[in-house]
């Protein structure tokens, strides 16, 4: 039925008001609200695609059924717009939807999708919302409400997926690097490598999301840096770099890009830091007597103190990924994972090592694997969405950067990531017109297996900006991913 007969009915609902006071004197006068408010807006049962497996294992679509009916919708009376805050999951079909809707007293119109004119709402109508649509009250006083704009929101990507977009035009100052090493601090992500035998250090601004050219760090570069060890800790970024015949420790300020010594110790490894308990981890050459021995120190309040159960398997010459994590049962105790890959030559080193340090033991261990993380060439280990993710290049039969390996036990078990978290072999670059496709095992290969990788955290009071993962290879060329719902506007 047409609203267009809805006046006719308003002057008869006025009529009747009339009539009903002029029959009797002792009949008592009705009088119709004038009211016109929607006061409550729900959804009922919608389909949704899904994707299963068939029969045979592959990838199938099919369409399910998804209650609507828990997601609220904000009901704005001022300025008359209904909407849910909370998008629908990517999928939900909404052209042609069931709805549950009160108002005041009176009728309640809307103009369907296509047509000029207002139809009377019922609860069993089917109403298509690609676009927004319009509903008004009707009150029996003859009161015609202001429209109210009703949008169903609905997400466009798959919130646990993880998008990549692939950035060309940042490219080394210093050409090629190899034997990088990426830290994040301050809103900029660094890069340490090697150019034959010089090292170099650039840094891009990634502050607002995206990066900016790289800038070279010049002062002291001319250092012999042992680029693997660069570590940020304590708001600064510390490394190691080699002297005539050893290695000391130097710090380089994220805000003035000065580098200074720190202490006249000589090193043999940067662990990592632990920024909860301000302590800084390495293996110290400790002369005693004449002789050389290598074991564990940490740093704190400024002084270097050997461990008093010291610990001397780290291998030299590899990169070092390190995060540290409070115990939640506890917020005093931590655990310090750090993680590289096995020089081992034997059959048995199958497995990237992986040790850890909880604070109350105040020692390292070497961790026994219960689920043992493949030794992935050039490995890399970050901190993300509250887990840990190793990834890098082949390993026998595993291919480069063909999955990441996940823990959520402190590197207790590291299982392969199958699904959304993932580095798909040809993903389309969404700002390139020609649909270039961003392959992960072939930017490998062509940039030699020379990358490295830094995580941007969550932005403090902007819940939906950072937790971006930059890798960034040989050339300075930068990828950069997200899982979807990290960067959602938040709901509230």
């Amino acid at each position: 039925m047409k609203i267009k007969f809805l006046p006719l009915l308003a002057v008869f609902f006025a009529a009747t008001s009339i009539m009903t006071s002029c029959l009797d004197n002792d009949v008592e006068q009705i009088t119709y609200t004038s009211e016109t408010s929607i006061t409550g807006f729900s959804l009922g049962t919608l389909n949704i695609n899904r994707m299963g497996k068939d029969k045979n294992g592959l990838d199938s679509p099919y369409v399910d059924t998804l209650d609507c009916s828990n997601y609220p919708f904000t009901i704005d009376q001022i300025n008359r717009i209904i909407t849910n805050k909370d998008s629908l999951p990517v999928g939900t079909h909404i052209d042609k939807v069931i709805t549950s809707i009160t108002y005041d007293a009176g009728m309640l119109g809307y103009t369907p999708k296509g047509s000029d004119h207002d139809t009377i709402w019922t609860s069993t109508d089917s109403i298509d919302f690609t676009d927004p649509v319009e509903f008004k009250v009707y009150a029996y006083s003859g009161v015609e409400g202001k429209p109210y704009k009703v949008t169903i929101n609905v997400h466009k990507q798959e919130p646990d997926t993880i998008s990549w977009k692939k950035f060309d035009t940042q490219l080394f100052n210093a050409g090629s690097l190899s034997e990088q090493k990426a830290v994040y601090a301050n809103g900029k992500v660094y890069v340490f490598g090697k150019n034959g035998n010089g090292t170099h250090i650039e840094y891009s601004d990634v502050a607002n999301d995206n990066p900016s050219p790289w800038v070279p760090v010049t002062d002291n570069i001319s250092l012999n840096i042992d680029t693997y060890s660069a570590t940020a800790w304590a708001g600064n970024i510390y490394f190691l770099a080699r002297g005539t015949n050893d290695k000391r420790l130097y710090k380089l300020s994220v805000t003035t890009d000065k580098i200074e010594p720190v202490g006249t110790e000589i090193f043999e490894v940067l662990i990592g830091g632990n920024d909860t308990k301000e302590e800084l981890y390495a293996v110290i050459n400790k002369i005693s007597n004449g002789v050389s021995n290598s074991v564990s120190h940490t740093y704190k309040n400024g002084v270097w103190t050997e461990d008093a159960n010291s610990f001397t398997l780290f291998p030299v010459g590899k990169p070092f990924f390190s995060n540290t994590t409070t115990a939640s049962y506890n917020s005093d105790i931590t655990t310090t994972i750090a993680l590289c890959n096995n020089p081992g030559t034997t059959a048995n080193d199958t497995a990237a090592l992986v040790f850890n340090r909880i604070s109350s033991d105040n020692k390292w261990e070497k961790r026994m694997q219960n689920l043992p993380l493949p030794n992935l060439e050039n490995i890399t280990m970050i901190y993300y969405d509250g887990k840990l993710y190793a990834f890098g290049g082949g390993y026998k039969e595993i291919k480069p950067f063909s999955q990441f390996y996940c823990s959520t036990d402190n590197g207790l078990c590291w299982r392969p990531v199958t699904e959304c978290m993932a580095f798909p072999a040809e993903v389309p670059d969404p700002e390139k017109p020609n649909k270039e496709y961003i392959n992960f095992p072939n930017l490998y290969d062509t940039h030699h297996g020379n990358y490295s990788c830094a995580v941007t955290p969550k932005l403090e009071n902007e819940t939906y900006r950072g937790n971006f993962i930059w890798i960034v290879w040989e050339d300075g060329s930068i990828c950069r991913g997200r899982i979807n719902r990290l960067g959602f506007t938040p709901k509230w």
